[in-house]
């Protein structure tokens, strides 16, 4: 069975459509080679408004680029094949010094199309034209993503965002299940969808950042819990270190029952920020992290040590608790501490959420 998102499905007829229309009136306009417009249409057409964008800006640049370069080329010297290698030599040498890397060979190839096609006329009408195609096509491409099936890269940053919380709580669910010498999930597998999320992310954010929406109080929202889920994501690689499969035991039981109520307490606000990212809505009363952290650290000073050590062997009949092994201790104040940072920035984030329900956002309207 074929699986096919409904993103990619979307993003198939927006590409379908633009490339016709671009043709159609490209066509209609009598422009010399209509096809190069419904290529740039099809090319720059993205998964969502701002990639689209993104792209839109570096093909007309990078083309304006082989353009300017070719006329004086033309001009004096002709179609000539030395000089048409002295042409891309300087286009893409122009691309990389404007910033441009990613439309270079865009560059290049409008050189090829000026200098080693034969063309009639005035030598600067080939580089006109060729420009005033790929110009129109990309014009359609933005007309259509924004009014076909639109998608913006603000809505998919803020589904993205949601699933990577889950993702933490589950990831962070399976460590601590781990380091108590518990059998687990594909740790791995988790790992692996976390930095793909991560990567996700990284580029929704860049993309937003082409779209009309880029200083609404939505973005700017989203984007700081994009910053509290990135510091997260670091206590957790903390933890995810610390708890590694060759060092199992669990925490001293004096740290208990406190350890494992912050721990709670941290996997609900992953989920209800997850939920209010989705919703818009913030349940209350949020969970008091200082409160919890403080509650640890007294007990932890209670027992005789202000980060117990986790057992390096099974319980003793004697009461006398085992001598903890270096690597024990380090780890263990590895994991406590990485855990309080984790549930600061948790804090932190609670604060935040709650912003999207003052701003009234929705679903319907985080554009």
């Amino acid at each position: 069975m074929l699986n096919i998102s409904a993103a990619n499905f979307r993003l198939a007829i927006r590409t379908a459509i633009a490339g016709c229309l671009a043709m159609y009136f490209a066509s209609l306009m009598r422009m010399p080679q209509a096809y190069w417009a419904a290529i740039s249409a099809m090319i720059v057409m993205q998964a969502n408004l701002g990639a689209a964008v993104k792209q839109s800006w570096i093909r007309f640049a990078a083309t304006a680029v082989g353009a300017a370069v070719s006329i004086p080329f033309i001009a004096y010297f002709g179609q000539s094949l030395i000089m048409f290698g002295l042409a891309v030599f300087v286009t893409v040498l122009l691309c990389t010094i404007l910033h441009l890397e990613d439309g270079l060979r865009l560059g290049a190839v409008t050189v090829a199309i000026i200098l080693l096609i034969p063309h009639s006329g005035r030598a600067w009408a080939p580089a006109f034209n060729r420009f005033l195609e790929v110009s129109f096509g990309i014009l359609i491409a933005l007309v259509v993503a924004e009014f076909v099936l639109p998608s913006t890269a603000l809505e998919s940053l803020r589904h993205a965002l949601a699933e990577k919380f889950l993702q933490l709580d589950t990831f962070l669910s399976a460590l601590l299940l781990r380091f108590r010498g518990e059998n687990v999930v594909d740790v791995e597998a988790l790992r692996a969808s976390l930095a793909t999320l991560g990567r996700q992310n990284t580029d929704f954010y860049a993309h937003g950042r082409y779209e009309p929406a880029r200083w609404s109080a939505g973005r700017i929202t989203l984007v700081k819990l994009l910053q509290h889920e990135e510091r997260m994501s670091q206590a957790v690689e903390t933890l995810d270190v610390a708890c590694d499969g060759a060092f199992c035991g669990g925490i001293d039981l004096q740290w208990e029952p406190e350890f494992s109520e912050l721990c709670s307490g941290i996997s609900e606000a992953l989920q209800r920020i997850a939920e209010g990212i989705l919703t818009g809505k913030f349940w209350t009363p949020e969970y008091d992290f200082a409160a919890a952290i403080q509650a640890l650290d007294a007990r932890a000073n209670a027992a005789g040590t202000s980060v117990a050590p986790a057992a390096s062997s099974a319980p003793t009949v004697d009461a006398t608790p085992a001598t903890p092994t270096l690597e024990g201790v380090l780890r263990s104040h590895t994991i406590y501490f990485a855990l309080q940072t984790l549930a600061r920035e948790l804090a932190a984030a609670q604060v935040t959420a709650r912003e999207i329900v003052s701003e009234g956002s929705s679903p319907s309207r985080a554009k």
